[in-house]
């Protein structure tokens, strides 16, 4: 009941937003042609063939025919109108059939772009308002005098169907050239109807005597002012092109973050980039030729500027925005199904071509119904803004340039629409959703989007016209929010291509109709293909399966390497940060990993007898399963010397705390000693570790020799203690195999113990810190920028001197 009760209401909505658009479209532009009646083809051959009034055809010629706008026009009659000039006197003085035309400029074979031989205007119902012949200004030309330009002027207007007696007494202007006088014979019109103080009328021109066509002119006082405000039709365009490369810069930085992360795939966003890519390269084929005529390259030819237009247009315009398409979904999809990721089944099920359910059926039909009434609603917000002189402008509408305008419309729908409805709607509205609330998101969203968000129509002056600017991405967003992320991108892409294609709906040729048509039955095709189903209980539940092997790999590693510095840093917190002094006794350490994750271990602990328990040990390798043994061997050390801190009851204990755990039989070796400082004692013993080093005041070097089987290698380990006898300011040093073990890169010689020894002797006269960075600093210098291979630990004890 609820499900047909939504799909009423969108019916609903779509009857009421395509008369709303089809009676508010025209008041809102009401310089829309009236009567497109000829294609571009049949332009160029109106032109072609008129053009033979001004002289000889072209041998091989360039033809260029392009749809034209000429907004300075269309800003003038909207002044007329709101200075109180009646629509219909407004009309009646052809300027109106200038406000959108088609352009034909011949060139020669190898002309340059301002080197057009002839040029013409040809009004979208099919009459010639201008046709113009261009000499160099260089070439000689024989005088003519005003009274034979006079006539030739009247015969040759006469000649062109244009009616002279709605005209003035014609008025003669000159311009000197170097070679040659070259004349303009300006006939005023009679009936106004463009202003107060605005003058126009048709001129007719000659080159010296020769005949170089006739083209309408206008005098206007504010045309200063209407050019300024018409800047940002410019200004705006240009921003959006930087505008767009600036938005991929800043996309790319989360999306190769999240990919090393492993949180998101690339193929849908790759298959976007293709869609997008592919329909902004078929756009640039189609309107190259065309557009490319207010490009000018210096010596580049007219023919080459073509395709100059094209590589620009390929590099600058459609790559960027196939880019913004790509960074855009799969970023924004990691984002948006955190929290809304039903919002993204519609939209996906199209890419996956499962369209036979009603999840795109809904969707689609709301899309198209929400599209229709966007329209109806912008058009009357148009209308109405009027009230405040705000007026839109065909210039920011018109542009179907090709010989498939049905087929552009399409393209261009898709490709300038797509990209920036997903990135208002799945990154900036659920990012900015999650960090300011839902209401302040949606208003985040709506404000970003007004400024990356084209419109269908450029409102002039921007300022009051800002709610036109809003309009969109709210709409946009408002759509996403009640229904999903395909009906919002359909919407958008029928809006844009309503306002763009409403000149092909409303043509006088048929041809032209079926091509609007056409392309607005392409973007239909969801909900044709899945209307049936609208009924059906079949669901397309949205899962995210984008993330390729490798991908999953690299973030397998990013797992892991997070876990092991996890490791690194809880190893770390085991081992102790030791006093400079304990119980008299001077202190130093060093503990130098091999990796993340360590096998070595050592401790001091102080006695309540006034002793010292010092122990270093090394599990055999490194890495996690070396820590997790050597961390259980520390903490095993720690609780029996607790209990019991003498040395063949520690060695008991942790030899069978390693035999009995660990099951891969891993080898660890430890030397601990209890150290009397009052006594000058050392008890210790060696269960497969490297024996400790005895360095008196005056630098002997001494090993304390104690043999017995490593730890966990048999169930019960046999150690006999021994005892030394210490001098005051003696010192011990105690360390693990990867000192002596240390080598150059690519080298086979080791640091050893004979050079450990030296290096021992040479700094014993040093603090115990200074031998501890003497020792390691003989060792770097031998190893050079070789990694270390083991563990380095190194623990130096001090008696106090007498």
């Amino acid at each position: 009941m609820r499900q047909s009760r939504n799909v009423l209401l969108w019916v609903l909505a779509a009857a009421a937003g395509l008369p709303l658009f089809m009676w508010a479209y025209p008041r809102a532009f009401p310089f829309t042609p009236g009567s497109w009646s000829i294609t571009r083809y049949e332009a160029g051959g109106i032109a072609l063939e008129r053009l033979r009034d001004l002289g000889d055809p072209v041998e091989d010629p360039y033809v260029v025919t392009s749809l034209a706008t000429n907004p300075f026009f269309e800003r003038r009659l909207q002044l007329a109108l709101r200075e109180g000039v009646r629509r219909e006197q407004v009309q009646a003085t052809g300027f109106p059939d200038l406000v959108a035309y088609w352009q034909v400029a011949v060139y020669s074979a190898d002309a340059l772009r301002d080197d057009w031989t002839y040029l013409a205007e040809v009004a979208l119902d099919g009459e010639v308002k201008s046709l113009r012949l261009r000499l160099d200004p260089r070439a000689p030309g024989a005088p003519i005098s005003e009274v034979e330009a006079r006539n030739r002027a009247d015969a040759f207007l006469a000649s062109q169907g244009i009616d002279l007696s709605l005209y003035g007494e014609p008025q003669l202007r000159s311009t000197q050239l170097t070679a040659r006088t070259d004349l303009a014979v300006r006939y005023p019109d009679r009936r106004g109807g463009l202003g107060k103080d605005v003058s126009f009328g048709v001129e007719v021109l000659f080159a010296g005597d020769r005949l170089a066509g006739f083209r309408p002119w206008m005098d206007d006082p504010q045309a200063r002012e209407i050019q300024r405000a018409l800047r940002p039709l410019q200004v705006t365009r240009y921003a959006w092109v930087m505008g767009v490369i600036v938005l991929v810069l800043v996309l790319a930085l989360p999306f190769l973050r999240r990919y090393h992360a492993g949180e998101i795939g690339v193929r849908r966003a790759v298959q976007i980039f293709v869609l997008v890519g592919g329909g902004g390269l078929l756009t640039m084929l189609l309107v190259a030729r065309a557009s490319s005529q207010d490009l000018g390259l210096g010596v580049v030819s007219r023919a080459q500027t073509t395709w100059l237009y094209a590589l620009f247009g390929l590099m600058f315009n459609v790559i960027p925005v196939a880019l913004l398409g790509f960074f855009t979904w799969a970023v924004g999809e990691s984002i948006c199904r955190e929290r809304w990721g039903r919002k993204l089944a519609a939209f996906d099920a199209l890419f996956q071509r499962q369209w036979r359910n009603s999840t795109v059926a809904r969707s689609s039909l709301a899309g198209w119904s929400a599209g229709l009434l966007m329209s109806g609603l912008l058009a009357a917000l148009l209308v109405l803004l009027q009230r405040w002189d705000v007026w839109p402008l065909i210039a920011g509408t018109v542009g179907l340039q090709s010989g498939w305008p049905g087929l552009e419309l399409l393209a261009d729908s898709v490709c300038e629409s797509l990209p920036f409805f997903m990135l208002v709607t799945i990154c900036i509205l659920p990012w900015a959703a999650r960090w300011l609330g839902r209401v302040l998101g949606v208003v985040a969203a709506v404000l970003v989007g007004a400024l990356v968000i084209f419109p269908p129509t450029l409102p002039l002056p921007l300022g009051p016209g800002v709610p036109v600017l809003l309009f969109v991405p709210a709409a946009v967003v408002a759509v996403f929010l009640i229904v999903d992320l395909l009906a919002a991108l359909t919407a958008g892409a029928v809006m844009t291509a309503l306002f763009a294609g409403y000149y092909l709906l409303t043509a006088d040729d048929p041809a032209l109709q079926v091509q609007g048509a056409l392309a607005l039955a392409a973007l239909s095709a969801p909900l044709l293909a899945s209307l049936r189903h609208l009924a059906s209980d079949q669901e397309f539940v949205y899962r995210y399966e984008d993330v390729p092997p490798h991908v999953r790999r690299i973030a397998e590693r990013e797992r892991q390497r997070v876990e092991l510095e996890t490791a690194r840093r809880i190893q770390s917190s085991i081992l102790p940060e030791l006093p400079p002094r304990i119980a008299g006794v001077d202190i130093a350490h060093a503990y130098l990993p091999a990796s993340e994750v360590g096998g070595d271990f050592y401790d001091v602990l102080a006695l309540e007898d006034g002793r010292l328990a010092v122990a270093v040990g090394d599990v055999a390798g490194h890495g996690v399963s070396s820590g997790l043994v050597m961390s259980m061997a520390k903490s095993a050390l720690a609780v029996q010397v607790t209990f019991n801190p003498e040395v063949a009851a520690v060695f008991r204990t942790l030899n069978r705390t390693i035999y009995q755990t660990a099951r891969k039989r891993l080898l660890a070796t430890l030397c601990y000693a209890l150290l009397d400082p009052k006594q000058r004692e050392l008890l210790y013993a060696s269960a497969g570790h490297l024996y400790p080093y005895r360095i008196t005041a005056a630098g002997k070097v001494e090993a304390l020799e104690s043999t017995a089987y490593p730890l966990g290698v048999r169930g019960e380990l046999q150690v006999d203690p021994r005892v030394a006898k210490l001098e005051p300011g003696d010192t011990l040093f105690l360390f693990s195999d990867g000192l002596v073990e240390a080598r150059p890169e690519g080298s086979e010689e080791m640091f050893g113990f004979e050079r450990l020894e030296r290096s021992l002797s040479s700094h014993a006269g040093e603090s115990v810190e200074q031998l501890r960075d003497g020792i390691l600093a003989d060792i770097a210098r031998f190893t050079g920028q070789a990694p270390r291979e083991d563990d380095q630990t190194v623990l130096v004890l001090r008696l106090p001197a007498a």
